[in-house]
């Protein structure tokens, strides 16, 4: 509050010199009417007319600029010229008022600076297609509905991924695409000089650039002869930003062998530049045919021809003529085909009910122009949550900045009357008064582009770490220059014409001979920065609720019991299957690693995990459970995670009974698994399921032979937000596909002291095994509530931005009234009325607009309350003390604003306020 007063202070000096200035050119005014009048006395003496004698004496007295030039205009002179002369004159009048020009240029400023900047997200995430031929064309394929028991494996809705042998069929037997790709994503090690390092890479079918029109930047791309057989196409295509961050963009690298997870592949081309996949916030240094499946995830349980195994995502583009629909129709018929042989090719093992619903499967094709909606399906609300608190921004500005300009227009009254009994039209004179808007738009503009810029930088780090948007643009595109002129534009309209319309509609008579000091007009300009104050502390009160209800959502989100402690404890990942280990290797590695950090100095517990918490990744599989009988159309799915001794002492999750898993728990022996309170209650009510069992898979002939060992208490897994499910722990020792894990460490000093130890711990058994992912648990929570949090900052920065431009804004109009009551003042004080009735007089028009704003604001509130519903947890949008802490906060403002031009007229000397005109 000390800093807003000290900003309120040095606002306000500029608008007492603002105010001065107006009452030095009443008084100019007041001069140059008496001179005038003495000329045109001497001219209608000579003879002249009444209107040539005005028009001479004004000539003769110079005393308003342009003079000339708007009579000239009058007389068809050149409009460019014309227009040179507004842009002059306009910069001569911003030049003359420093302070009114500095305030105006870093308000805009603010307000289109952050609105382009928030465009520059909300266009790479939400607006902009992928850079290939006719995004337009591309869809992608879906189908709602249960699938084959199996492995699945994919990001975002698993509606959409399905197994290879399912698109090939696809593919080869269909009426309406013209191509059909497939791709997944995958995780690679590269051997170089210092080691292995992790890359990102995708495995993509042989069409799958020639689908997009995607060519090379160099050599070649993949095409259907690098899809033939599983391993026998071993070539590669690095992406053209890895090739330039890797291999300093070396022509010479074009059939040279690169080592991605221990197999041998040739370099055949880089591909087009611009091009980063086909997914927002992803990319790939690496692509790969998708039949070297089993090299690059050597310790993959299936097959690629396992029609169990879904791991692609299916991109097609329609053939001339198709709509969605229609394709839809059209592609049925052999889709319910393909599903059936599904259905046949496993067996009676599914049940009856299951295969019914499984081949009544729809096939669903949707908008593929904007790539894989993973990240806009995940993020797009809250961008455009933010977009549309930055626009209420710029509302604010041009409200507050229109205020500034109906002031400076009244100022300009006589002159403006002047100008019009000249002869000059009311089109010119609204022309002249726009090119000043324009002229202030136009450098707030230019610094907001600046401001832009920076924010991007800013973002851009955080943005790659929060929200996983790889290859994030921190730089400003045509697109979004374009966006950041057109707003210059609308602002320039919305704070200009307006008062520039008001400006030139006075009573010219009046205005020639009261100076602008009518009182009518001065009542009018009072109502209008009025109604424009309102509508100012009414957005602000929308902002600062949205604040409120983001910052408490945020603040529930870090308080809330996740069923683990984060505190003290550093993680890190490693891939061994990317350096060829098996699973037995990586399960013996694993072992042999725990035990080497256990004897750490200062380390407490150590355990292991395959995936890893609050990282937004989960597995799952459905299930038997002995004892239990399924309901129709049950969804018999349980999240699971392989994990090691120890580790729920490791995470500190409360053991509820049974034990955890010991170091006898290993491939071969009784398999065990340990529960979590959901998944106890929903298949074991009324039981203890210590010593029962389950099975992974589901239908006939399935046996339990998982025996549980434990229950443990619920937590959460794979976000902060998620509800909590059924979950199955299992020993990692037992998964025959082992080829990652996450391992956790709990100390009882600075965690994060130990991860340069971790790391040389790690290299002394394997120098080339990348560590990577390293960071105390702490931070895996704050990152994966780093939506909310950024929500929450950004809300509490416009929502302060607000306030400080309401409170500016209302100083305005209360000096401004203070000034125009200054004569009513000093005769309510020579009449007797004491400071306190006199500062209420103020301050009770303060109140007023601030309670007509608040109730707007809170109404507006309430009625768009469910809009963001979905971005806050455990608050509503109603919720009471959110809306009364920012009516009180925004209250406080208001007086805080009110103080200086209410101390101001309690302490007017009514001999002076007598005196004032």
């Amino acid at each position: 509050m000390r800093r807003l007063r000290g900003w309120l202070v040095r606002v306000g000096g500029l608008f007492e010199e603002l105010l001065r200035k107006e009452r030095r050119d009443r008084e100019l005014a007041e001069e140059l009417e008496s001179h005038l009048q003495m000329h045109v006395e001497e001219n209608l003496a000579r003879g002249m007319t009444p209107d040539e004698a005005r028009r001479q004496a004004l000539l003769k007295l110079g005393g308003v600029e342009q003079t000339k030039e708007n009579y000239r205009d009058q007389r068809g002179f050149p409009l460019l010229e014309s227009l040179l002369q507004d842009i002059r004159f306009g910069l001569r009048v911003l030049r003359k008022n420093p302070g009114f020009t500095a305030v105006a240029v870093l308000t805009l400023a603010l307000g289109i600076g952050a609105n382009t900047a928030m465009f520059s997200l909300t266009d790479q995430v939400l607006l902009r297609f992928l850079p290939v031929n006719h995004p337009e064309q591309l869809v992608i394929v879906r189908s709602p509905g249960p699938n084959l028991p199996g492995y699945s494996s994919g990001d975002g809705d698993m509606a959409e991924i399905f197994s290879y042998p399912m698109y090939r069929d696809l593919r080869d037997h269909n009426p309406v695409f013209s191509g059909l790709l497939a791709r997944f994503k995958f995780l690679a090690s590269i051997a170089g000089r210092d080691g292995s390092e992790p890359v990102e890479g995708e495995l993509v079918s042989g069409n799958y650039f020639d689908v997009l029109g995607v060519g090379p930047a160099m050599g070649r791309v993949f095409t259907a002869g690098d899809e033939t057989a599983p391993g026998a196409n071993p070539v590669v295509v690095l992406s053209y930003g890895y090739w330039s961050r890797h291999f300093g963009s070396d022509p010479s690298i074009l059939n040279r062998p690169l080592i991605v997870s221990g197999t041998p592949l040739t370099i055949v081309g880089v591909s087009r530049a611009g091009f980063s996949g086909v997914q927002v916030g992803q990319e790939p240094g690496i692509f790969v045919p998708i039949t070297m499946k089993a090299q690059m995830l050597p310790n993959s349980k299936n097959s690629i021809e396992d029609r169990r195994d879904r791991r692609v995502a299916i991109l097609g583009r329609l053939k001339p003529g198709f709509t969605r629909r229609m394709a839809e129709a059209a592609l049925l018929p052999s889709y319910h085909a393909i599903l059936e042989s599904n259905v046949t090719i496993a067996g009676a093992s599914l049940g009856d009910r299951f295969r019914e619903r499984y081949i009544e499967k729809q096939i669903v094709l949707a908008s593929g122009g904007h790539g894989r909606p993973i990240l806009q399906r995940s993020e797009g609300t809250r961008i455009i949550a933010l977009m549309a608190m930055v626009g209420i921004i710029l509302l604010i500005t041009c409200a507050n900045l229109a205020g500034l300009l109906v002031a400076r227009g009244e100022a300009r009254q006589h002159e403006i009357g002047i100008r019009l009994a000249l002869g000059a039209t009311r089109a010119r004179m609204v022309r002249q008064l726009l090119t000043e808007s324009f002229l202030l738009t136009a450098a707030g503009a230019v610094a907001g582009v600046a401001l832009a810029s920076w924010i991007l930088k800013a973002l851009a780090g955080p943005l790659e770490d929060g929200f996983d948007f790889v290859g994030f643009e921190a730089h400003l595109d045509f697109r979004v220059l374009a966006f950041a002129t057109g707003l210059a534009v609308l602002t320039g309209l919305l704070f200009g014409l307006a008062p520039a319309l008001r400006a030139t509609h006075p009573d010219v008579q009046a205005a020639l001979k009261e100076q602008g000091s009518n009182a009518t007009l001065a009542k009018g300009n009072v109502r209008t920065r009025r109604g424009l104050m309102i509508s100012q502390i009414a957005l602000t009160t929308m902002l600062l609720c949205a604040a409120g209800l983001f910052a408490r959502s945020l603040m529930n989100l870090k308080n809330m019991n996740l069923g683990l402690r984060t505190d003290h404890v550093i993680e890190f990942s490693i891939a061994p299957e990317l350096n060829r280990y098996t699973p037995a290797q990586t399960i013996a590695f694993a072992d042999r690693l725990r035990e080497s950090i256990r004897a750490l100095p200062g380390v407490h517990s150590v355990s292991a995990a395959e995936i890893r918490i609050l990282a937004d990744t989960d597995a799952s599989s459905n299930i038997t459970v002995e004892g239990y009988s399924e309901r129709e159309h049950e969804d018999m799915n349980v999240r699971t995670n392989w994990v090691g001794p120890g580790y729920f002492a490791t995470i500190e999750t409360p053991l509820l009974s049974g034990r955890e898993f010991a170091e006898s728990d290993k491939e071969g022996g009784q398999k065990v698994a340990i529960i979590n309170e959901r998944m106890a209650r929903r298949f074991f009510a009324g039981r203890n399921p210590i010593g029962l069992h389950f099975a992974f898979g589901n239908g006939n002939g399935v046996t339990p032979d998982i025996e549980i060992v434990g229950v443990v208490q619920d937590s959460k897994h794979a976000t902060v937000r998620g509800d909590i499910e059924p979950y199955a722990y299992l020993p990692y020792a037992q998964e025959s596909g082992l080829g990652q894990l996450t391992f956790y460490v709990r100390t009882g000093q600075d965690p994060s002291a130990l991860a340069t130890t971790l790391r040389k711990t790690v290299q002394a058994y394997d120098s080339n095994l990348p560590v990577f992912d390293i960071r105390t648990l702490n931070e895996q929570r704050d990152e994966n509530i780093f939506p909310e949090r950024l929500m929450a900052t950004l809300s509490v920065y416009f929502g302060a931005l607000a306030s400080l431009l309401a409170a500016i804004g209302l100083y305005g109009v209360m000096a401004y009234m203070v000034t125009l009551r200054t004569r009513e003042i000093g005769i309510r004080a020579a009449l007797g009325a004491s400071r306190g009735n006199i500062a209420w007089l103020i301050l009770r028009e303060a109140l007023g607009i601030s309670a007509a704003g608040l109730v707007a604001g809170l109404s507006a509130v309430l009625a768009a309350g469910r809009l963001i519903q979905s971005q806050l947890f455990e608050v509503k949008p109603n919720d009471p003390w959110v809306l009364a802490g920012s009516a009180t906060l925004l209250l406080g403002v208001v007086m805080l604003a009110a103080w200086l031009p209410t101390h101001k007229a309690a302490s007017v000397d009514p001999m002076v306020a007598l005196r004032y005109e």
